[in-house]
């Protein structure tokens, strides 16, 4: 199981509406989290990952605050992974028992 921690940044709601293709796609809840990123030489950086959940009254007092959350991936394309929050997943405050 993975699983991603960072600070709740940002939450919002993306429209439904048309694809290129002409097909409909509902709304969808948004969760932006800012964390920690390792890179090669071993310095971090700052990157920050939409997330998409099911419900945002879960996120509401979460704003500001370091969480960890389940995610899975896949890799959608050579050289780009898509992370996604697990079924039933809920996101669980850092530094609580």
């Amino acid at each position: 199981m993975l699983q991603i921690t960072g600070k709740v940044i940002n939450l919002f709601t993306v429209e439904g509406g048309k694809d290129k293709d002409g097909n409909d796609y509902d709304e969808r809840h948004k969760v932006q989290l800012l964390g920690n990123v390792a890179m090669p030489n071993g310095d971090t950086k700052m990157d920050l990952m939409d997330l998409t959940v099911d419900d945002l009254t879960v996120w509401a007092n979460l704003q500001g605050k370091e969480i960890a959350i389940d995610v899975g991936a896949f890799a959608l394309n050579k050289g780009t992974i898509v992370y996604f929050v697990r079924k039933g997943s809920k996101p669980k405050l850092m530094g609580v028992a």
